[in-house]
């Protein structure tokens, strides 16, 4: 089976987690399955952001490499030879000048702040949000349209690679010919949903630090979601059960996944990947 595994930026902060998915992809790999590790970069490009003034596409560069080692090192802990055979894929992903985003940011980036911090950086240019934990910058997030590399993710995975790609939703570049770094991120999971059908993918899979879709998340009355349809999770979509930036792109990537494919993706728990590979304790999406 063909594996594509999206890791949140925030989960991955976890050591002991990260060490946890890896054993699992080297497992999976060891059984002759072929794995595509995608992961977020918010926390570490929002702090990047902060100390260096270029392009939020250049600073994703950035994070490419370094969060991609860090994952390709943890590979390596646990098995030498996969860590060896694994490949980072400097990702380049196509969006449009004219995306809402741009004009309209919902991404958040960076840690969270106070009232009294958030109007300071608002003060300076920053565009913040409140969320439910906090304040945080906001910053474009336009739609994927295309990923340049697949050719060469295809070419890696049948030649018995684990690869690395899309980190950070992919570095934002506009133009079909010649090439503009964005200041924008690209949502890694929409990305990862997008690279999953361009390689026909058999499963997706959305790690991130909760147990799964959740409806009423925060409340009294929270439940999680383990089976659930297209149809079904479109119309908790709908009714803005889901946080723009957060579980609500996690959500539209599935939708987009499994209406395109006809196959299934999950939502899990990072600290629990052998049982959200078996699909217990986990949202899984499937057609109908």
């Amino acid at each position: 089976m063909r594996y594509v595994i999206a890791v949140g930026g925030n989960a991955i902060q976890s050591s002991k987690a990260l060490n946890k998915l890896s054993a699992s992809v080297v497992s999976l790999s060891g059984r002759g399955n072929e794995v595509v590790i995608t992961h977020g970069n918010g926390p570490q490009v929002g702090e990047l952001a902060l100390r260096k003034k270029k392009s939020l596409a250049r600073l994703t560069e950035e994070t490419q490499a370094l969060v991609g080692s860090e994952i390709r090192s943890s590979i390596a802990r646990v098995d030498k030879k996969a860590g060896e055979d694994s490949r980072i894929v400097r990702t380049h992903v196509i969006v449009s000048r004219d995306d809402e985003e741009f004009f309209n940011p919902t991404k958040p980036i960076g840690r969270f702040y106070g009232r009294a911090a958030a109007e300071r950086l608002a003060n300076s240019g920053f565009v913040m949000k409140r969320l439910l934990k906090g304040y945080r910058r906001v910053v474009p997030s336009p739609k994927p349209m295309r990923i340049v590399e697949v050719g060469e993710i295809e070419k890696l995975l049948k030649s018995g690679h684990i690869v690395i790609a899309a980190g950070g939703g992919g570095i934002a570049v506009t133009g079909a010919k010649k090439w503009r770094y964005a200041d924008a991120v690209i949502d890694k999971d929409l990305a990862s949903s997008l690279l999953a059908v361009k390689i026909k993918a058999d499963i997706l899979l959305i790690l991130t630090n909760v147990d799964g879709v959740i409806i009423g998340f925060h409340t009294r009355k929270a439940r999680l979601l383990e089976r659930v349809s297209v149809a079904e999770l479109k119309r908790y979509a709908i009714s803005e059960h889901f946080e723009a930036g957060s579980m609500l792109p996690k959500v539209q990537a599935c939708i987009d996944f499994v209406s395109k494919t006809g196959k299934r993706a999950v939502i899990g728990n990072l600290s629990k990947p052998e049982r959200v590979l078996g699909l217990h304790g986990a949202t899984v999406v499937v057609p109908s």
